[in-house]
């Protein structure tokens, strides 16, 4: 018994891993859970209570088996991460059991859904968040099969997957009850209605994004666009062999190649141009030069990548963030900047923060724990943050750019608010480096697919050292460049007017997702207060007859 319970733990835990890596596809995840299914399924039957962990390895498992690789920037980070993700997703099925065995297996198993549906919609917000294991980014990168995202965000896909084992659960209980001779002269019914069911639940999402797919058609509003990719090494060079205007020659030199007289972007990754205090931004020598070469062309606007830092002539702390000088405080950020022909410059803080690195949770009450950031080069410590997803325009220009640094293309909704202040047309700059030749690279560069379909806005990604790409409005990667390598790309995107359903709605399955879950938790308390006054009736009528 203990052997088929492995089997099955282990079973699960690898189901659940393989859609993150090539070649597998996230249709695997529709049959992931059925594994733990049926481990808890034999444990209530038995009465056992020894199913905890087998829990555990699973989720241990699974995130082990697909984020191992962040031990190369930090091995603390990595079993922060590893044990963290795995604990929540443990108290859920804990909390699941616990309702199901109070309440029944219906209300049991609709709590389940709606709790872990409610879980990734509140992690996607968290101050400690690392929602890299949401079950929808599996799908990323089967984009001829969901692109029915645009209406529901990933959360439709979370919940596709769990419906779908729920379904395939309940039918094999089924066959397994009956089978063989009672299922044909007493269930024939109930197994054909589950039968079609079951079909409309796989197969008919499925046939709707082949439809969508390849009956989609962009606007024609041609955006030209350079893709920088320096091939800066961020352990030895950025942060070290390298001085800044080294840096900058790399990347314009290459930018210079495929630049022309009818480019519109320029886009180079994730802190490319060195510390530059924002205050006096005109003055600093990279920014200058960068100027300079943008005067050279008649559309041409630079979006790059920016270590930055504002001074604050305040006696008083500013902000939560901001760290004391001599003469005042300052806050650091990781931004993107814009600079265009005339002279303009326009600036985004990043927001989203790596925990650990760029930011420490609870800063306003942490702040003497800000020495044990993780140094991975550059700034550390908690960095400033911008509260709107600013949009870069451009005097006379059609198009508006927003621009998501690294960490922020993986949170959806979050996404979706530089298109509600008007993008129409969206850049991704990041530095992978940090993890080496690993699969947590190319797992990034996918979820970048899934932002598309959601948004239907085409994507422009550089990464210092790849992989750099163009997406286009239905996801597809159109071109790339190869990982670890100076590289350019030079292509067409097309803006785009449209708002989808789900940049309008955002996260609604989230949102029913906890009215479900306080509505069946209030149910829980009330049966159990029933059944705790139902206990006491007997017991009361016997004190009083003696």
């Amino acid at each position: 018994m203990i052997k088929r319970n492995l089997i099955l733990s282990l079973l699960s835990a690898i189901l659940l891993s393989l859609p993150w890596y090539a070649p597998f596809s996230g249709l695997l995840l529709l049959i992931a859970w059925l594994p733990l299914l049926l481990l808890e399924d034999g444990f209530s039957q038995r009465g056992d209570r020894g199913c905890w962990k087998y829990y555990a390895l699973t989720f241990v498992l699974w995130n082990l088996f697909t984020t191992w690789w962040i031990y190369q920037a930090t091995l603390f980070g990595a079993v922060g991460a590893v044990l963290g993700n795995s604990l929540q997703m443990f108290l859920i099925f804990a909390l699941f059991r616990w309702v199901k065995r109070h309440t029944g297996k219906s209300i049991g198993y609709t709590f389940l859904v709606a709790l872990w549906l409610a879980w990734e919609y509140f992690y996607f917000d968290a101050e400690i968040s690392w929602p890299w294991l949401v079950l929808g980014h599996g799908f990323a990168k089967d984009i001829l099969l969901i692109q029915w995202i645009e209406y529901t965000g990933v959360l439709g896909l979370s919940l596709w997957v769990w419906l779908v084992n729920l379904l395939l659960f309940t039918y094999l209980k089924y066959i397994a009850q009956r089978f063989p001779l009672s299922l044909w002269l007493t269930g024939r019914r109930r197994l054909l209605f589950h039968f079609l069911f079951s079909v409309v639940l796989v197969f008919g999402p499925v046939v709707f994004s082949l439809v969508r797919f390849y009956t989609y058609r962009e606007t024609h509003a041609p955006c030209n666009v350079v893709v920088v990719q320096p091939n800066i090494d961020p352990y030895r060079d950025k942060f070290g062999n390298m001085t800044a205007e080294q840096q900058l020659e790399v990347w314009l030199n290459l930018a210079k190649e495929a630049t022309g007289s009818a480019t519109h972007y320029v886009v180079a990754p994730e802190t490319v141009i060195g510390n530059v205090m924002e205050n006096t931004m005109y003055l600093n020598w990279s920014i200058r030069r960068v100027r300079d070469f943008v005067a050279q062309y008649p559309a041409l606007n630079v979006i790059a990548g920016l270590s930055s830092y504002y001074v604050y002539p305040d006696k008083k702390r500013p902000t939560h963030t901001a760290r004391r000088m001599e003469y005042g405080y300052y806050d650091n950020y990781n931004s993107a900047v814009q600079i265009n022909r005339h002279g303009d410059f326009q600036v985004y803080h990043k927001s989203k923060l790596v925990i650990g690195v760029e930011k420490l949770p609870y800063p306003q009450y942490l702040t003497f724990l800000e020495d044990w950031a993780i140094d991975l080069g550059g700034i550390t410590g908690s960095l400033a943050v911008d509260k709107e997803r600013h949009v870069f325009t451009a005097p006379g220009s059609p198009f508006r750019a927003g621009v998501a640094i690294c960490y922020e293309s993986i949170y959806g909704r979050f996404y979706t608010e530089y298109i509600k202040n008007g993008a129409n047309l969206m850049f991704i700059i990041t530095n992978d480096g940090w993890w080496g030749n690993t699969p947590g690279y190319r797992q990034h560069l996918t979820f970048a697919s899934l932002r598309a379909v959601e948004t239907r806005r085409s994507i422009a990604r550089s990464a210092n050292t790849g992989i750099s790409a163009f997406i286009n409005q239905r996801g597809e990667i159109t071109e790339r460049t190869g990982w670890w390598e100076p590289a350019t790309l030079k292509g067409t995107l097309h803006a785009n007017e449209r708002v989808t359903f789900y940049v309008t709605c955002g996260d609604y399955i989230g949102r029913l997702a906890c009215f479900v879950l306080l509505l069946l938790l209030l149910v829980t308390v009330v049966r159990l207060l029933r059944r705790k006054a139902t206990c006491n009736v007997p017991l009361r009528r016997q004190t009083q007859a003696g």
